[in-house]
């Protein structure tokens, strides 16, 4: 995890060396109850809501959150918040 300030934006950086998220699927893991894997769909753990959350509160803030691969090839989200 990498936490920067700088003027007026603050910015988070956190990244893993899971499985990631395929490209093209970066907008779509927004959306409310989306799952990219499908066969998931019977599990409790997951309901497709967490990045869809995550982002509603990141905007609500006036930031922006995006997401990438990983230096470990993984996941990567960058969010920058307003302070």
């Amino acid at each position: 995890m990498e936490l920067n300030r700088s003027n007026n934006n603050l910015f988070i950086k956190i990244e893993d060396n899971g499985p990631g998220i395929p490209e093209k699927e970066y907008d779509n893991v927004f959306k409310p109850f989306y799952k990219i894997d499908k066969g998931r769909a019977d599990s409790k753990s997951s309901v497709g809501l967490g990045l869809s959350i995550a982002s509603d509160i990141v905007r609500s803030h006036g930031g922006n959150i995006k997401l990438e691969k990983s230096s470990m090839n993984g996941l990567g989200v960058k969010i920058f918040l307003p302070v």
